[in-house]
């Protein structure tokens, strides 16, 4: 993510005007499309992207989704430009599509929203996608930054060591091609998750860990799954309340088992 994107991306008061109204928000969605030089973008967001407070945060998104696209765009035709090819006729004069699907996730407990978003990109008039891809992001609403994998445990090295075998173990029977360099990555550092009430859910592109391209894929890994790494109460907060629970029965087992105080004979 560019540093200009984590300034702005979700001011506290905006973030929790968004998680409490996701819920609550009209279930229709809405498009707005972007036609660049080289490419045209075309964005599909929540109608709660309407209310006032939200609209420009969903407007500075779709246009990161936008100009991201234009950019990649001109870096790769401009890198396969051969300058001593005296035919050469410029850039390829059909534009690229990209279609894109924004949602908003609800995290009623911990101080965090998440959004993701599944890109469908065409090349060369085709009709069929030739490129997909899930971006996801996670936002601690108290310190307005995006929140790194590394920030979620206090190993997140093993955790994402953890992950990635759940991960290997879910599909392994999928035949997927890309499973392997998928599960090398996590094992690097996992991307393209959000965080969720009970553990970490995973997004996968169409066709990338199961052939059916039809859909996103995810998968959930949860919390119970991860304790080894030790996550964080703050993004878990009844990691908080089970420690409560747990010490107020050891106390009570204590008083319990404790000898009664001797009675004083005067």
């Amino acid at each position: 993510m560019s540093k200009f994107l984590k300034l702005w991306l979700l001011p506290p008061l905006l973030a929790a005007y968004l998680i409490n109204t996701a819920a609550a928000a009209d279930d229709g969605v809405f498009k707005v499309t972007f036609d660049k030089s080289y490419s045209v973008t075309t964005v599909q967001l929540p109608n709660l992207c309407h209310h006032e407070r939200a609209e420009r945060f969903c407007t500075l998104m779709s246009n990161y989704f936008s100009r991201s696209f234009e950019r990649e765009l001109i870096m790769e035709q401009t890198a396969n430009i051969d300058f001593d090819d005296p035919n050469f006729q410029g850039f390829n004069p059909v534009k690229a599509r990209q279609n894109v699907f924004i949602f908003f996730l609800q995290n009623k407990t911990a101080p965090i929203a998440s959004l993701y978003a599944l890109c469908f990109q065409y090349f060369d008039g085709e009709e069929k996608s030739s490129r997909r891809k899930v971006v996801t992001f996670n936002f601690d609403i108290e310190s307005e930054r995006n929140l790194a994998f590394a920030d979620l445990f206090e190993d997140s090295e093993l955790a994402a060591m953890l992950i990635a075998r759940k991960l290997e173990a879910h599909y392994q029977d999928t035949g997927s091609p890309f499973l392997p360099m998928l599960v090398t990555a996590t094992e690097y550092r996992p991307t393209n998750f959000v965080v969720v009430e009970d553990g970490i859910r995973m997004f996968f592109a169409p066709g990338v860990v199961d052939p059916d391209e039809s859909k996103m894929q995810s998968f959930k890994i949860e919390l119970k799954d991860l304790m080894e790494a030790g996550p964080k109460a703050k993004w878990w907060p009844s990691l908080a309340a089970a420690e409560d629970d747990a010490k107020a029965k050891e106390e009570g087992a204590a008083s319990a088992a404790a000898p009664a105080p001797a009675e004083h004979k005067q």
